[in-house]
């Protein structure tokens, strides 16, 4: 992991140290999960601060690291935590602004000698551009989840209803190593699928009619990312159509990847496709976004980002059209920036599926 360059970071920002408190956050730095945990960097020492329903695991898994056991003796976890910064010493100490509640700031501050000072995003650059560990784990779970799609595709045509196909893959996520969804199936039949975010429901498996599935797993703590539509019996010849143009736009899209580009030019390359065949009012969401520890990481992959695309960074292309009370189409795989361009992850063909 790359904890010196973020150890530099904090020197270059002129802090005493870091906290970091966000679960994300805590898991990317150490690999070690808990609902309650803390992370101190300063210039060079690390300090891992958990309670004691983690810290034996701890003790294990981060041998490398100080371990300092929160609320030892009896005392009040957040006058620990406040004793344990003001033995450092110094004047600054960053913290995660975005993963703090207003009241655990205000508490923490006024029992501090220091002053704190908040942080967006601090470390987003380095979670952006992955390590080719990361990168392998993420690969792994993007097969797995190729297989939960085939495994998917056998079981529609005796599907009951949208969520009992959500149910199954929930269940095909555990029989192929994964450990939860990476976010709530969306499983979006008929004109339902015109609607991105669709709440998978009760509703009938439609006749004659796009199926939407866009789906992920968890593995070793990253996400997988994925979205096809499928048709069910004949369907509609505008459907078909623009399934054949968000497939161009997802081409495209790939196409353009690479590291160093401006973001925008991604999107830009999918969004010029689809106004090409004036469906441009209905592509309404960006092309993208990263995926790793979280769904949704940065980059965004938006016509509006001025930020450039990072060697390494694993991001989502997922074009769509969307017609509504008729039905959408969407279309997602995983790549990997490289310098000459993308390595697409998703192995799941792009052709039309017919059930």
């Amino acid at each position: 992991m790359k904890i010196r360059q973020i150890q530099q970071k904090i020197k270059d920002s002129e802090l005493t140290s870091f906290l970091f408190s966000s679960r994300p956050n805590v898991f990317y730095l150490t690999g070690f999960n808990s609902t309650n945990a803390f992370v101190l960097l300063t210039e060079k020492e690390k300090f891992f601060i958990t309670d004691s329903r983690y810290f034996e695991g701890a003790k294990e898994k981060l041998k490398d690291w100080n371990l300092i056991l929160l609320g030892e003796g009896g005392k009040k976890q957040l006058d620990h935590l406040a004793e344990i910064l003001n033995g450092l010493g110094g004047q600054r100490i960053g913290f995660e602004e975005d993963g703090v509640t207003v009241s655990f700031y205000k508490k923490l501050q006024e029992k501090l000698s220091c002053r704190l000072e908040g942080f967006s995003g601090f470390i987003n650059e380095f979670r952006a551009s992955k390590t080719e560990e990361e990168i392998n784990i993420i690969k792994t779970a993007v097969k797995k989840t190729d297989i939960v799609f085939r495994k998917i595709i056998e079981y529609i045509p005796q599907a009951k209803n949208e969520l009992d196909i959500r149910r199954q893959i929930i269940n095909e996520i555990f029989l192929n190593g994964g450990t939860g969804e990476s976010f709530p199936a969306i499983v979006a039949s008929g004109e339902n699928s015109a609607v991105p975010h669709h709440e998978t429901s009760d509703g009938e498996i439609k006749k004659d009619a796009p199926l939407l599935i866009d789906m992920g797993m968890v593995y070793r703590g990253y996400c997988s990312d994925f979205t096809r539509t499928v048709f069910i019996g004949k369907v509609d010849e505008e459907i078909k159509k623009i399934y054949s143009i968000v497939k161009e736009a997802h081409i495209k899209a790939v196409e353009a990847v690479k590291a160093g580009i401006p973001v925008s030019e991604v999107d830009k390359a999918a969004r010029k496709v689809i106004e090409k065949y004036g469906y441009g009012e209905y592509f309404i969401h960006s092309t993208g976004h990263g995926v790793g520890i979280e769904i949704h990481e940065p980059p965004r992959i938006s016509v509006h980002s001025e930020e450039l695309l990072p060697e390494n960074a694993v991001i989502t292309i997922e074009p769509g059209i969307y017609i509504p009370a008729k039905g959408g189409v969407r279309l997602e795989n995983i790549v990997v920036a490289r310098k000459n361009g993308a390595e697409v992850l998703t192995e799941t063909s792009l052709d039309p599926v017919v059930l």
